[in-house]
Parts: C-alpha cells; sequence; structure tokens
C-alpha cells in the first residue's frame, strides 16, 4: 500500500548519527495524517518492521533512555515476530523449492537465493538466544533501576515486578500487557522466572546492607545512592552493550526481511 510504502521510505532516509527534529517532525506527521487518521485504509495494519526498528532507535539513541524499557520490550517483541514470520516464510519456501526440484515442473530458487534462505534457517537458533538474552537482560536492568531509584518508588518496582514475572506472585490475578509473554517457551520462561528470582535475592540483600551500614537518621535509599552501595551491588549490564546488542538482533532481522522481500516481492503491495 502507498501510505505504507511512502513512511518507510522517510524512515529509511534517517541518518541516526545526524537526526535532526526536523527528521523526527516530517516522519510524527506523516503518520499523523496519513497512518493514525480514522480514514486511514492501513490504521489497522501491523507498522512495518522499519518503523517498529526506527523507535527501537528512539529509545536506544544517543543513550539508552531506561525509563521507556516497557516500550522497547513491547517494540522487541514485535521485532521478533517479524523474524519468525519471515523464518516461516523462508521455511516453507525451501519445502516447496525441493519438491519443484525433483519435480522439475516449475522455476525454483536461484543458487544464491536458496543459499540465503539456508542461512536464515541455520541462524534461527542463535538469534532466538539473542532475543531472550536481550529480554532478560532488560527486565533486569529495569527492576534494578526502579528499586534504586531516587526517589525511590517501591509502588512502581512491584508493578514492574507483576508486569515481567506474574507467575511469581501467586495474588497476582491480571494478565501482563507486555508482550514477550506469548511466545515463550517453558525454558524460556523459565530463563525469565530465574531473573525475578534474583531480584528478590538482590532486594533482600540491599536490604540487609543498607540496614547494617546506614548512618544516624539515613534512609534505605540515600545508602542506596552510596559509592559503597554501587561497588556492592553494580549495575547489572553497560547500557551502551546493551543497546548494541538490540542494534545488532534489530539488524539481522531487517536484512532477512528486505531479503525475502527481494525475492518474493512486497507483501504490503
Amino acid at each position: 500500500m502507498e501510505p505504507l510504502r511512502k513512511l518507510r521510505d522517510l524512515v529509511a532516509k534517517v541518518d541516526y548519527n545526524g537526526v535532526s527534529r526536523q527528521d523526527h517532525r516530517e516522519i510524527y506527521k506523516y503518520i499523523e495524517r496519513e497512518v493514525l487518521s480514522p480514514k486511514s485504509p492501513i490504521i489497522k495494519h501491523v507498522p512495518p518492521l522499519e518503523v517498529i526498528v526506527y523507535s527501537m532507535r528512539n529509545i536506544l539513541l544517543p543513550d539508552l533512555a531506561t525509563r521507556r524499557i516497557p516500550e522497547l520490550l513491547d517494540l522487541l517483541a514485535t521485532v521478533e515476530f517479524y523474524r519468525k514470520r519471515t523464518l516461516d516464510y523462508a521455511q516453507k519456501a525451501l519445502v516447496w523449492n525441493d519438491y519443484y526440484k525433483t519435480e522439475g515442473t516449475a522455476v525454483t530458487l536461484s543458487h544464491d537465493e536458496e543459499e540465503f534462505l539456508r542461512k536464515l534457517e541455520s541462524q534461527e537458533s542463535d538469534l532466538r538466544k539473542v532475543y531472550i538474552t536481550i529480554l532478560t537482560t532488560c527486565c533486569e536492568l529495569d527492576m534494578y533501576l526502579l528499586w534504586t531509584a531516587t526517589p525511590p518508588s517501591i509502588a512502581d518496582a512491584m508493578i514492574r515486578f507483576n508486569e515481567y514475572f506474574p507467575f511469581l506472585n501467586e495474588n497476582c490475578d491480571s494478565e501482563s500487557p507486555r508482550l514477550f509473554h506469548s511466545d515463550l517457551s517453558d525454558s524460556e520462561a523459565g530463563q525469565v522466572e530465574d531473573v525475578g528470582l534474583k531480584f528478590c535475592d538482590f532486594a533482600q540483600a540491599t536490604i540487609e546492607w543498607a540496614t547494617e551500614y546506614a548512618g544516624d537518621g539515613q534512609t534505605m535509599h540515600s545508602v542506596f545512592s552510596t559509592e559503597e552501595f554501587r561497588e556492592s551491588f553494580p549495575r547489572p549490564c553497560e547500557d551502551d552493550k546493551l543497546s548494541e546488542l538490540i542494534s545488532y538482533f534489530a539488524k539481522c532481522v531487517t536484512s532477512a526481511s528486505q531479503g525475502i522481500e527481494e525475492i518474493f516481492g512486497d507483501g504490503d503491495s
């Protein structure tokens, strides 16, 4: 569809090393006018992958906006949806290609096209592991930052805990709004659960540490702000390393999706 293609072209032109407010403004105005309008023919369509990645990059650059980690997780889950859909295309195409090569009754994939699709298939396990690593790292980082925040907000930390680890709270009977829960295997759900349990241990350890080292009249969270606390309980990851891994994952998925389109055409047209 033309509005989607135009939007993808606008996003593709963005230079994230020198992006200006005007660049963003042009994209936002187009989305408001052509995508979000009640009369838009594409308002109910899944946003193009390029737009999802554009939104992610706005969270990652110039520095990781940690307050937007829940939003980032939902965007990541959507990128993973695109990756799995792309893999499904590749696997089905390979099955039919093998069949027609045997039958000799139809035009088959070129050598380069077949190699590209088989490479996508071979990367499935590794890229899924990258996704789960990003997911668990984001959850761990967000919980750490919420628990040690100044000013403190235990309520915010507990709300997020129930979103990330609802299965660890027997009193939580509402469904998590986070999209990543929808397609986790038992093993992957176990990895997420381990992060939740690790946070529980971390929270308990910080309380015990603060109780021991707090001075007269010093609050627990003022202790959390000290250099000694940060040395004893360091940040679980470096923001730039996490951003690099997320960018790598997004680049792999975007490249795969573009390759599929080059072989089979644009599904939006």
